[in-house]
């Protein structure tokens, strides 16, 4: 089982909103089970997902990955260097530490599946 939420991460301000974000970006966070699903193959669901060549028009947009432990990060390079072999390019999705997690209000939650029916 996977499950994610919308938040924000990575900055210093406490308990940012959306209209009040400071200095994070707006992130989900993923909380699965390794026994069903590997941290790598999310990885590769997320370098599939965006496009990590392009830059972000800003701070609040900027893609990264989040590690928690060390072999998240090893993994998290790994792909990374693997997708930019492919790509033949400069990749601008950052590799950072796990910050706190600051789930986003309701109205952010499944955004965009609420607007489509079914």
């Amino acid at each position: 089982m996977v499950r994610t939420r919308v938040g924000y991460s990575g900055g210093t301000q406490p308990n940012p909103t959306y209209h009040h974000l400071g200095d994070h970006r707006e992130t989900i966070q993923v909380d699965f089970d390794p026994r069903q699903v590997s941290y790598e193959e999310l990885l590769e669901v997320f370098w599939k997902s965006h496009a990590p060549q392009v830059p972000a028009w800003s701070r609040q947009y900027r893609a990264a990955v989040f590690f928690h432990n060390p072999e998240q990060e090893r993994l998290a390079r790994k792909t990374r260097d693997r997708v930019a072999a492919r790509l033949r390019g400069r990749i601008f999705t950052e590799i950072l530490p796990a910050a706190e997690f600051y789930p986003a209000e309701d109205y952010h939650q499944k955004y965009f599946l609420r607007g489509r029916p079914g």
